[in-house]
């Protein structure tokens, strides 16, 4: 595999289902389709607010010990997010706050720090965007896939949710080990594309 593929947002190495350092995530928060919209706008608040500072304050961080400062920040981010969602709808802010507390774990699973801090500021939160959207969208797919067949309604931040059956169609996709079978298959698939693109850039 060439560098250019090693560093790709989706296929590369460090790709959320490359790496699955969010498979948790994945399963909690892919349930509804609100849940999968707040979670990504979370990984996009903490990703970008974790960056910033520790690409402005990074010198002053202790040597030893860096992880721990940056789950400090980004675990504030995340509990400043809650906060704000707790102001605009206190409900849906308790619901959400368990798997909005999982994204600083991710975050630093996920490596970015170490990999995207020699960047330019600009270069960073570009990075940042980037690579929380594509683990947001993995997420919001996983979500339009689990609610509609698992619920048979749909979800959306401000609105009721909107059932369209009285019965829930495929009802074993509410539990966490649909989703595993959902996610699996995603896998499956994923890793097929993968082996395919990575042999066409390889001739």
């Amino acid at each position: 595999m060439n560098v250019q593929m090693e560093s790709h947002l989706f296929w590369g190495k460090n790709s959320p289902l490359g790496s699955l350092t969010g498979a948790a995530l994945l399963i909690v928060a892919s349930g509804r389709i609100v849940f999968a919209i707040l979670c990504s706008l979370a990984l996009v608040w903490v990703y970008v607010f974790t960056l910033t500072a520790a690409k402005l304050g990074g010198v002053y961080f202790p040597r030893w010990g860096r992880n721990v400062v940056l789950l400090f920040i980004s675990s504030v981010a995340a509990g400043i997010f809650v906060i704000l969602l707790w102001i605009i709808n206190p409900v849906l802010a308790m619901e959400s706050s368990f798997f909005v507390f999982l994204v600083p774990v991710v975050f630093i699973a996920s490596g970015l720090h170490s990999r995207v801090l020699d960047y330019d500021m600009g270069e960073v939160l570009s990075q940042a965007v980037a690579e929380a959207l594509v683990l947001g969208i993995l997420i919001l797919g996983l979500s339009l896939i689990r609610e509609p067949l698992g619920f048979g309604s749909v979800s959306f931040p401000g609105l009721d949710i909107i059932r369209f059956a009285k019965n829930e169609p495929l009802r074993f996709l509410q539990a966490s080990s649909g989703a595993l079978i959902v996610l699996g298959y995603v896998i499956a698939v994923y890793r097929y594309f993968r082996k395919e693109i990575t042999r066409s850039e390889d001739d």
